[in-house]
């Protein structure tokens, strides 16, 4: 039998299940719903349920180094992380991110280097894509937020995840893309997948990726 890992009861009619992005199972639930029901409804899920934690444990299992601060995700590509004596900042090889030996309070000044690398990259290819697609925004602000890579207001302000140079280059396209189109159409209609599919015929791959990396919002709380 699978126990939930939380149980959440709201004024909601119906009964759903979430598997989060660290395998554990929430459910959501009408407030004057029996245990029995819940229970009753879990075991009829429950081949979905095992698919889909078994899914995120290999892909937390694969991806444990990042996961543990021994190496890092930068663009798509892991480098090991490596303290060397005799140098007084962090610095990126080929393969390598070399920090200063017994940095002091290491994982977070690693945390600053993805930010400020962050605010250039994302910056740069903002600028560039929103003069691709002809459309303008009004200002970009780099957060740190742990639910979502970005987001767009309705004064065309866009909010982009510091964690996005992690990913690959055309993923992080595509969330950059996703925020812009949503300057034009702000919803999830057809018109709004249009105007992705105009830049990024193949977006849905990329959607793919941008799930298989979502264990990335978790990491430099």
């Amino acid at each position: 039998m699978i126990t939930p890992d939380l149980i959440i009861r709201t004024h909601r009619k119906s009964l759903s299940l979430t598997v989060t992005k660290t395998g554990e199972l929430v459910v959501h639930a009408p407030k004057r719903l029996s245990i029995d029901e819940i229970f009753k409804y879990i075991k009829e899920k429950e081949k979905w349920i095992n698919s889909k934690q078994e899914e995120i444990q290999n892909r937390l299992s694969i991806n444990k180094d990042v996961i543990n601060y021994n190496k890092i995700q930068f663009l798509g590509k892991k480098y090991d992380v490596v303290e060397m004596k005799g140098i007084k900042k962090i610095e990126l090889t080929s393969d390598q991110l070399i920090v200063p030996y017994q940095y002091e309070n290491k994982i977070l000044r690693i945390k600053q280097w993805f930010i400020s690398n962050a605010k250039k990259i994302l910056n740069d290819r903002i600028e560039f894509l929103s003069n691709v697609m002809q459309i303008d925004y009004a200002g970009i602000t780099i957060n740190n937020t742990k639910s979502r890579w970005g987001s767009c207001d309705s004064n065309r302000n866009i909010k982009l995840n510091f964690r996005l140079i992690m990913l690959p280059h055309k993923t992080l396209d595509f969330v950059l893309i996703h925020e812009l189109a949503h300057i034009v159409e702000f919803n999830h209609s057809k018109d709004f997948y249009k105007i992705i599919s105009l830049i990024m015929p193949n977006y849905k791959l990329q959607q793919k990726i941008l799930k298989e990396n979502d264990y990335l919002l978790n990491l430099y709380r």
